[in-house]
């Protein structure tokens, strides 16, 4: 008798570990693929980074190139077409042209670097005054002008670039104004927080001072007269001879000396011996200004600001001052980095080229001298003997002014040939104008 068992299979676990197998390539295969193209898409962004900061840095080099330009044209600021510098108006068919119009600000003028061609404004590389990039990566300098009634002249910096395979565009802007060192029509002939008076002396103050028929001789918060005196007199009482009954001294010039020019007793003010007059203006500490410097250099916040305005002329000391004024023809501004002594006898300065004189530290104008121009100092300020200032005095802290006897005399000459040569310094960067996209 035979038995016919059925044959149980074999496990068949070779086809789950296809399956498995399959599933895991294909797992494998997505997240290569996903990771190349993840990595294709960082190569783009760091190659389309590269290129922004390659134009950029392009861009940045062109208004590196007009600060330099305009620092050494100053003079493009006045806006004349046709002058020295090529500025053309942006009116007719270069109007709505780039530079002239730029992200939808119109411009008033464009700097044109090449005249030749009328319908487009070339940069100032296409003028020969750029500096071309070695790399060949392509920067252009454009400058734009726009006078406005509430913000006043603007001088406009542009600069464009691009990375060096042409793909990559980047832009620049900045903006210029005219800046003023100081504004000699309100400097008093004294300033200073506090004064106290031991010695004696004159001041002839500016006519036009002080308000409406009051000219200022101090401007002070607090005065100690103490053994010391002084007196006011008006410009037209400043007279040769001892009790000034002679010529008037404001007609003379810088060569005749001063010495023999009094007060005609007639005409003094009501400033005289250790009394305070109308002239004084002596304010609480709040209404004086927290700096002194600052109230003289509206633009300027410490004595190192002084040394970057054109052409300044920095010493250590005074010693021989008065010779090397003798070879200014014009104001000048002499900044002193230590303590400042003017010699006795001798004359700094003239009427046609005043000082601006800034002290680090003390200054003291010496006997039987005539000083030209505004002398300051953040130290103290004293004037001994004889000496006759032509200007003003400004202390940044309180000051005994004088020990002996002195004459200030308010000379529009002075404040004439300073307001002239020195009140506009130059061109500075208007605050927050930058920006690396188009208005």
């Amino acid at each position: 008798m035979s038995h016919n068992y059925l044959k149980q299979p074999p496990n068949q676990s070779g086809a789950a570990t296809l399956l498995v197998s399959i599933i895991l390539l294909i797992g494998v295969t997505l997240i290569t693929i996903f990771a190349a193209r993840i990595g294709v898409m960082d190569q783009r962004i760091a190659g389309n980074e590269y290129r922004h900061k390659e134009a950029q840095a392009a861009a940045d080099a062109s208004l590196d190139q007009a600060a330099s330009f305009i620092a050494n044209n100053t003079s493009l600021y006045n806006g004349t077409v046709g002058g020295t510098y090529p500025w053309v108006e942006c009116t007719g068919t270069i109007a709505a042209k780039f530079p002239c119009t730029n992200g939808g600000t119109t411009y008033d003028l464009a700097y044109d670097g090449d005249l030749t061609t009328t319908t487009t404004i070339e940069s100032l590389q296409e003028g020969g005054t750029g500096i071309a990039l070695s790399s060949g990566i392509e920067s252009n300098t454009y400058l734009t002008y726009t006078s406005s009634a509430s913000l006043g002249n603007i001088l406009n910096a542009i600069g464009t670039g691009k990375s060096l395979d042409g793909t990559g565009d980047a832009y620049a802007q900045i903006s210029y104004t005219q800046i003023s060192l100081f504004t000699p029509g309100k400097v008093p002939p004294v300033m200073t927080p506090a004064i106290n008076l031991s010695g004696s002396f004159t001041i002839v103050p500016d006519p036009n001072g002080g308000g409406p028929g009051i000219p200022i001789s101090a401007w002070v918060t607090s005065v100690n007269t103490g053994t010391g005196s002084w007196q006011t007199c008006q410009l037209w009482g400043f007279r040769d001879g001892a009790n000034g009954s002679g010529d008037l001294c404001s007609d003379r010039d810088d060569t005749v000396t001063w010495k023999d020019c009094n007060c005609n007793p007639d005409e003094h003010m009501s400033s005289k011996a250790n009394g305070q007059g109308a002239d004084i203006v002596e304010v609480s500490s709040a209404e004086y200004p927290n700096s002194a410097f600052q109230y003289l250099f509206p633009n300027l916040t410490v004595y190192e600001d002084i040394l970057a305005q054109p052409d300044v002329v920095e010493l250590t000391n005074c010693s021989g001052l008065d010779t090397l004024a003798e070879g200014y023809t014009k104001s000048t501004i002499v900044a002193v980095s230590g303590s400042c002594s003017v010699p006795s006898n001798t004359i700094t300065g003239s009427r046609e080229a005043p000082l601006i004189l800034v002290v680090r530290d003390d200054l003291s104008i010496n006997s039987n001298s005539d000083f030209y121009g505004i002398a300051f100092a953040f130290g103290d300020v004293s004037v001994n003997g004889t000496a006759t200032v032509h200007g003003s005095l400004v202390s940044e802290q309180a000051t005994n002014i004088t020990n002996g006897g002195y004459t200030q005399v308010y000379d529009e000459f002075v404040h004439l040939s300073l307001t002239e040569d020195l009140v506009t310094v130059g061109l500075a960067k208007m605050k927050f104008s930058w920006m690396d996209i188009k208005p």
